[in-house]
């Protein structure tokens, strides 16, 4: 009878741990669908497609230590008000820290514009 029991509750935790991984793996599943949506207006360029005030800024003596890393350039949403397209561009310097600055097309900072 004692292993009746034992097996009967054995099931039971067994049941309840597969449904707790289903919903975690259903819950995993839609995030990326959502964080799809949000890169869907995001696209990796190289420094020679952005604009020349862009590159004036990056090549301008305050940036003279940094290493551009990775481009990209944001469309604004679909009924957005704000219509501006802006280049998020990642720095590295030499002592290995990072950093993001966000620029429009004409070479200002757009991380301040709200």
């Amino acid at each position: 009878m004692k292993k009746v029991t034992f097996i009967a509750a054995a099931f039971a935790l067994l049941g309840f741990t597969a449904n707790a991984q289903t919903q975690n793996t259903q819950t995993q599943t839609a995030k990326p669908a959502t964080e799809q949506a949000q890169t869907d207006n995001k696209e990796k360029v190289t420094k020679d497609q952005l604009p020349a005030p862009v590159k004036a800024v990056l090549d301008h003596e305050s940036y003279k230590d940094w290493t551009v890393g990775d481009i990209y350039k944001v469309k604004p949403a679909e009924g957005a008000a704000d219509k501006k397209v802006v280049y998020e561009i990642s720095l590295t310097n030499k002592e290995g820290q990072t950093g993001t600055i966000t620029l429009d097309e004409t070479g200002k900072d757009a991380s301040k514009e709200e």
